[in-house]
Protein backbone atom coordinates (compact mmCIF):
# COMPACT_ATOMS: atom_id res chain seq x y z
CA UNK A 1 0.00 0.00 0.00
CA UNK A 2 3.03 2.75 0.88
CA UNK A 3 4.33 1.98 -2.73
CA UNK A 4 1.02 3.33 -4.31
CA UNK A 5 0.99 6.36 -2.02
CA UNK A 6 4.44 6.46 -2.75
CA UNK A 7 3.94 6.02 -6.55
CA UNK A 8 1.18 8.59 -6.41
CA UNK A 9 2.55 11.20 -4.92
CA UNK A 10 5.99 11.07 -7.10
CA UNK A 11 3.44 11.95 -10.08
CA UNK A 12 2.40 14.66 -7.97
CA UNK A 13 5.87 16.64 -7.29
CA UNK A 14 6.18 19.71 -9.48
CA UNK A 15 2.01 20.71 -8.32
CA UNK A 16 3.26 24.33 -7.71
CA UNK A 17 5.09 25.03 -11.00
CA UNK A 18 1.58 23.56 -12.44
CA UNK A 19 -0.85 25.31 -10.75
CA UNK A 20 0.40 28.76 -11.86
CA UNK A 21 1.19 27.81 -15.32
CA UNK A 22 -0.76 29.83 -18.05
CA UNK A 23 -3.79 28.13 -19.29
CA UNK A 24 -2.60 27.90 -23.28
CA UNK A 25 -3.42 26.42 -26.42
CA UNK A 26 -0.82 25.32 -29.66
CA UNK A 27 -2.23 27.36 -32.35
CA UNK A 28 -1.03 25.34 -36.45
CA UNK A 29 -0.14 28.16 -38.86
CA UNK A 30 -0.99 27.27 -41.84
CA UNK A 31 -0.73 30.63 -43.92
CA UNK A 32 0.15 34.10 -44.56
CA UNK A 33 -0.53 37.04 -46.61
CA UNK A 34 1.04 40.48 -46.53
CA UNK A 35 -1.53 43.28 -47.39
CA UNK A 36 0.10 45.23 -50.25
CA UNK A 37 -1.19 48.69 -49.32
CA UNK A 38 -1.41 48.68 -45.79
CA UNK A 39 1.39 47.60 -43.29
CA UNK A 40 -0.28 44.38 -42.36
CA UNK A 41 0.33 40.54 -42.19
CA UNK A 42 -2.69 38.18 -41.85
CA UNK A 43 -1.73 35.42 -40.42
CA UNK A 44 -4.12 31.76 -40.75
CA UNK A 45 -4.02 29.36 -38.27
CA UNK A 46 -6.49 25.83 -37.77
CA UNK A 47 -8.38 27.76 -35.01
CA UNK A 48 -8.22 31.49 -34.76
CA UNK A 49 -6.30 34.32 -37.75
CA UNK A 50 -4.48 36.89 -36.45
CA UNK A 51 -3.97 40.36 -38.13
CA UNK A 52 -0.52 41.83 -37.18
CA UNK A 53 1.17 44.94 -37.44
CA UNK A 54 3.89 44.57 -40.69
CA UNK A 55 6.72 46.97 -42.05
CA UNK A 56 7.01 46.46 -45.78
CA UNK A 57 11.08 45.38 -45.11
CA UNK A 58 9.13 42.34 -42.81
CA UNK A 59 6.71 41.75 -45.64
CA UNK A 60 9.64 41.13 -47.90
CA UNK A 61 12.01 39.39 -45.69
CA UNK A 62 8.87 36.86 -45.59
CA UNK A 63 8.06 36.58 -49.12
CA UNK A 64 12.15 35.65 -49.57
CA UNK A 65 11.45 32.82 -47.05
CA UNK A 66 9.75 31.22 -50.46
CA UNK A 67 12.86 31.50 -52.36
CA UNK A 68 15.55 31.18 -49.69
CA UNK A 69 16.04 28.59 -46.68
CA UNK A 70 15.22 29.84 -43.25
CA UNK A 71 14.06 28.21 -40.48
CA UNK A 72 10.93 30.09 -38.33
CA UNK A 73 11.56 30.08 -34.74
CA UNK A 74 8.56 31.57 -32.58
CA UNK A 75 8.48 32.55 -29.41
CA UNK A 76 5.76 32.04 -26.89
CA UNK A 77 2.78 34.23 -28.33
CA UNK A 78 0.68 35.83 -24.97
CA UNK A 79 -3.04 36.81 -25.80
CA UNK A 80 -5.03 39.66 -23.30
CA UNK A 81 -8.72 39.99 -22.62
CA UNK A 82 -9.32 42.32 -25.41
CA UNK A 83 -7.91 39.57 -27.98
CA UNK A 84 -4.78 41.75 -28.92
CA UNK A 85 -1.99 38.70 -29.12
CA UNK A 86 2.01 39.87 -28.86
CA UNK A 87 5.24 37.51 -29.17
CA UNK A 88 8.14 37.34 -31.11
CA UNK A 89 9.08 35.90 -34.32
CA UNK A 90 12.49 34.54 -35.79
CA UNK A 91 14.02 33.68 -39.11
CA UNK A 92 17.33 32.18 -38.95
CA UNK A 93 19.32 31.18 -42.38
CA UNK A 94 21.46 27.80 -41.36
CA UNK A 95 25.33 27.55 -42.35
CA UNK A 96 24.15 30.31 -45.36
CA UNK A 97 26.29 31.07 -48.23
CA UNK A 98 24.55 34.32 -49.16
CA UNK A 99 26.19 35.98 -45.91
CA UNK A 100 26.39 39.32 -47.64
CA UNK A 101 23.26 39.37 -49.04
CA UNK A 102 21.99 38.65 -45.68
CA UNK A 103 23.82 41.17 -44.05
CA UNK A 104 22.23 43.96 -46.39
CA UNK A 105 18.91 42.33 -44.88
CA UNK A 106 20.23 43.50 -41.32
CA UNK A 107 19.94 39.42 -41.03
CA UNK A 108 23.22 39.42 -37.86
CA UNK A 109 25.40 36.37 -36.68
CA UNK A 110 23.77 34.10 -33.91
CA UNK A 111 25.39 34.26 -30.86
CA UNK A 112 25.11 30.87 -29.50
CA UNK A 113 24.84 28.91 -32.78
CA UNK A 114 28.08 30.44 -35.07
CA UNK A 115 27.74 30.21 -38.92
CA UNK A 116 24.34 30.61 -38.21
CA UNK A 117 22.56 34.00 -39.14
CA UNK A 118 18.91 35.24 -37.98
CA UNK A 119 16.76 38.22 -37.81
CA UNK A 120 13.96 38.69 -34.84
CA UNK A 121 10.95 40.99 -35.45
CA UNK A 122 8.20 41.77 -32.32
CA UNK A 123 4.71 41.26 -33.35
CA UNK A 124 1.64 42.49 -32.12
CA UNK A 125 -1.61 42.16 -33.70
CA UNK A 126 -4.91 40.75 -32.85
CA UNK A 127 -6.68 37.72 -32.87
CA UNK A 128 -9.94 37.50 -35.16
CA UNK A 129 -11.97 34.96 -37.27
CA UNK A 130 -10.94 36.45 -40.90
CA UNK A 131 -13.88 35.36 -43.51
CA UNK A 132 -13.41 36.25 -47.24
CA UNK A 133 -10.72 35.14 -49.41
CA UNK A 134 -7.17 36.38 -49.52
CA UNK A 135 -4.29 34.69 -51.78
CA UNK A 136 -2.67 33.09 -49.09
CA UNK A 137 1.04 31.93 -48.82
CA UNK A 138 0.82 28.14 -47.68
CA UNK A 139 3.16 27.14 -45.48
CA UNK A 140 5.02 23.59 -45.89
CA UNK A 141 5.69 21.41 -43.17
CA UNK A 142 3.92 22.11 -39.81
CA UNK A 143 4.62 25.69 -37.54
CA UNK A 144 2.96 25.71 -34.60
CA UNK A 145 2.94 28.20 -31.92
CA UNK A 146 2.00 28.46 -28.35
CA UNK A 147 -0.46 30.75 -27.25
CA UNK A 148 -0.75 32.18 -23.57
CA UNK A 149 -4.44 33.01 -22.72
CA UNK A 150 -5.38 35.27 -20.06
CA UNK A 151 -5.65 34.49 -16.67
CA UNK A 152 -9.19 35.65 -15.05
CA UNK A 153 -10.16 36.62 -11.30
CA UNK A 154 -12.07 33.35 -10.42
CA UNK A 155 -9.01 31.38 -12.04
CA UNK A 156 -6.32 33.42 -9.95
CA UNK A 157 -8.58 32.87 -6.84
CA UNK A 158 -8.69 29.35 -7.36
CA UNK A 159 -4.94 29.11 -7.63
CA UNK A 160 -4.51 30.99 -4.70
CA UNK A 161 -6.23 28.72 -2.45
CA UNK A 162 -4.49 25.48 -3.95
CA UNK A 163 -1.06 26.84 -4.11
CA UNK A 164 -0.47 26.09 -0.06
CA UNK A 165 -1.34 22.45 -0.59
CA UNK A 166 0.42 21.95 -4.11
CA UNK A 167 3.49 22.66 -1.85
CA UNK A 168 3.01 20.94 0.61
CA UNK A 169 2.17 18.09 -1.89
CA UNK A 170 5.35 19.07 -3.01
CA UNK A 171 7.71 19.32 0.14
CA UNK A 172 6.36 16.12 1.48
CA UNK A 173 7.48 14.02 -1.75
CA UNK A 174 10.77 16.14 -2.85
CA UNK A 175 12.56 16.13 0.50
CA UNK A 176 11.99 11.83 0.95
CA UNK A 177 12.86 11.61 -2.77
CA UNK A 178 15.85 13.88 -2.38
CA UNK A 179 16.58 11.92 0.69
CA UNK A 180 16.83 8.42 -1.08
CA UNK A 181 18.88 9.72 -4.48
CA UNK A 182 21.34 11.34 -1.66
CA UNK A 183 21.31 7.67 0.06
CA UNK A 184 21.43 6.03 -2.71
CA UNK A 185 24.63 8.30 -4.34
CA UNK A 186 27.05 8.05 -1.43
CA UNK A 187 26.38 4.30 -0.74
CA UNK A 188 27.69 3.97 -4.56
Amino acid sequence: MYYRLFAILIFLTGCTSQVWQAPSYDEHITGFYGVADENLLIVTGEKYSYIFEASDKFKSILALSRTMDFTPVYSTFKLDKENNVAGEFTLVAIQPSNVTELRALVFVDRKYRPGNMGITFPMMGKRYVVEGDYPFEQLEGHHYVRVEMPVGGADKAGKIIATPAAIVVDAVVAIPVMSIFAIGALIN
